[in-house]
């Protein structure tokens, strides 16, 4: 994404966190939903593609490009988007899991998309991806930067921040 694209978003969500419009995110589902900081320490709003500002308006255009060019190489099925922004306080991490919901098959490409200018590697908050294989690959949080991935398929996890660690996250879905 371009330096000022991303300038932009990390200014919009930087405020939406100091104006206190993120929540803290939970684990599990229903009665089981509940909030587990050495688990899962980010805040998150989700972005209402409706009342989406002009930034997420083309965060949204460009997912969307990439969708219908993943299920037109890849035949995905992938048919909706869900979004949001993700903010890791120092300190903050998300232990290693799968996107995929137990019982749910829904959810096909994990994406992120970094927001973080001048990061340095000091700063924490890498994505750690389990491969198949065995062995790990570590992605910077840089701004500017898209990692996707097949949701059934890596387990993963975010190490701890060093620093406020940005970035919108969501996945391509299957229809429900």
């Amino acid at each position: 994404m371009p330096p000022a694209e991303t300038a932009r978003l990390e200014r919009r969500g930087l405020a939406l966190w100091r104006r206190g419009a993120l929540r803290a995110a939970a684990i599990g589902k229903g009665p089981t939903r509940s909030r587990e900081p050495a688990i899962r320490g980010d805040w998150v709003r989700w972005i209402d593609p409706a009342a989406a500002s002009r930034g997420e308006e083309r965060l949204l255009a460009r997912i969307e490009r990439l969708r219908r060019g993943l299920n037109a190489r890849l035949l995905l099925g992938a048919f909706e988007l869900e979004l949001h922004w993700a903010l890791y306080p120092p300190g903050a991490r998300y232990a290693r899991h799968l996107d995929r919901p137990r019982g749910s098959d829904a959810r096909v490409v994990s994406l992120v998309t970094y927001l973080n200018r001048d990061w340095r590697g000091g700063d924490g908050g890498t994505l750690r991806l389990y491969l198949e294989d065995g062995r790990t690959r570590d992605v910077e949080p840089c701004g500017g930067t898209l990692v996707a991935f097949a949701s059934d398929r890596f387990e993963h996890e975010v190490l701890p921040a060093r620093r406020e660690r940005l970035a919108v996250t969501g996945w391509l879905r299957r229809r429900a």
